[in-house]
């Protein structure tokens, strides 16, 4: 390994945009986007959704994540509330978990609730 190899892996990566095909490469191997799951005419849209998120995470864009409430069903879909958490990345679960609990016990109680 040399700079020049180093170079040639780490420009690409650096080009604007990059972020955004390297989310749907990840994403699209795993099975359908996030969009496309909220938005699918059999996604049930009496359930709830709160989608929490890293603001530090290198492989998930926040202005994508953000803009779910906005794509799912022009906004009258599932999404209820995006929340994105600062100073945590890819995992906010396991780097900031009070803050992820805590919201985890809102929503449950949100849940309890609307019962």
């Amino acid at each position: 390994i040399d700079e020049e190899l180093v170079e040639v892996l780490l420009n690409p990566l650096l080009t604007k945009g990059a972020d955004e095909v390297v989310f749907d490469t990840l994403s699209y191997s795993a099975g359908p986007l996030p969009e496309q799951q909220l938005s699918d005419s059999t996604f049930p849209s009496d359930v709830p959704v709160w989608v929490v998120y890293g603001k530090d995470d290198p492989w998930t864009p926040s202005g994508r994540v953000e803009n779910l409430a906005k794509v799912c069903n022009n906004g009258d879909g599932p999404v209820e509330r995006v929340v994105g958490l600062e100073g945590a990345g890819h995992c906010p679960h396991d780097e900031v978990p009070e803050r992820v609990n805590e919201l985890l016990s809102e929503f449950l109680d949100r849940l309890d609730g609307a019962n």
